[in-house]
């Protein structure tokens, strides 16, 4: 499993951070999204593509463009679509801390 310690933190809430995250995400630079509180992270892992740590629960390694655009559409935030773009530029993946409502995007 990946270690998140050394990878930078985004908090979604920070003003200009939808094109921050693109910036590191098209750089292909890994970044942590911390997305709100009442941000629903909950996806079909394997209409995702994703892989499940079954001591987690962590979704990991899920099609990027594909599971934000979900997330985007169920959460009505159209600024993560800016986000799912860069995604797919970068052929990024995605890792889902649904507990800890993170985004992990990385390469």
């Amino acid at each position: 499993m990946r270690d998140y310690d050394n990878i930078p933190v985004l908090d979604w809430e920070e003003e200009h951070a939808v094109m921050k995250a693109k910036a590191q995400i098209m750089h292909q630079e890994p970044l942590v999204l911390q997305m709100p509180d009442n941000f629903d992270a909950s996806v079909d892992g394997k209409d995702c593509g994703c892989k499940l740590q079954q001591d987690t629960g962590i979704l990991y390694d899920c099609n990027g463009g594909k599971t934000l655009h979900l997330l985007a559409r169920r959460n009505h935030l159209s600024e993560l679509n800016i986000v799912v773009e860069a995604c797919i530029i970068s052929s990024s993946q995605v890792d889902i801390d649904s507990d800890l409502k993170r985004i992990v995007v990385h390469d």
